[in-house]
């Protein structure tokens, strides 16, 4: 992802932040005032999905990610809150990009997409992990019936999500 350039009021080039400039201030910098310093076309890159999705790529964090991505919380909350659990130093996440062989309807990609306040791609990405576990199709399911998608619809995925209610 290559920053955009810009330019102030000096005709200095100042180079847009981007989901990377968003992970080191997290991970490396972690300084408070952040997110009240950096511009509002700066603020627009940052996405709460691709956050959780790159700081769950480290092993010991996945947990406190996955049960944290499950609230509705602001950018510049959920930067606060990972700067105040996450250990300040440089970190390798390395990316791994998931499978996106399923040929999910576009009614389902549509609520996910809603939901989430993501692309489609992204909710295509999101589906596949709601799918890989039985409490990720528990979730999964929550979200449908929210959004008052019916149980015979439901079934029609392929899903018997019924099985998995306790």
């Amino acid at each position: 992802m290559k920053p955009t350039i810009r330019k102030n009021q000096n005709q200095k080039k100042i180079k847009s932040k981007n989901l990377f400039h968003h992970l080191k201030n997290l991970t490396e910098i972690q300084n408070p005032n952040y997110w009240d310093e950096i511009t509002e076309e700066d603020k627009k890159t940052w996405s709460n999905y691709m956050i959780n999705r790159f700081l769950s790529m480290k092993s010991d964090w996945v947990e406190l990610v996955n049960e944290f991505q499950k609230y509705n919380v602001k950018p510049k909350d959920l930067y606060k809150f990972y700067i105040n659990v996450l250990p300040k130093r440089k970190q390798w996440l390395k990316y791994v990009k998931g499978r996106n062989d399923m040929n999910y309807p576009n009614w389902l990609i549509n609520i996910v997409r809603n939901n989430d306040e993501c692309s489609r791609a992204e909710a295509i990405e999101a589906i596949g992990f709601y799918m890989l576990t039985d409490g990720g199709m528990l979730e999964l399911r929550e979200i449908l019936v929210k959004w008052g998608i019916e149980e015979s619809k439901l079934k029609e995925l392929g899903i018997d999500f019924t099985n998995l209610i306790v």
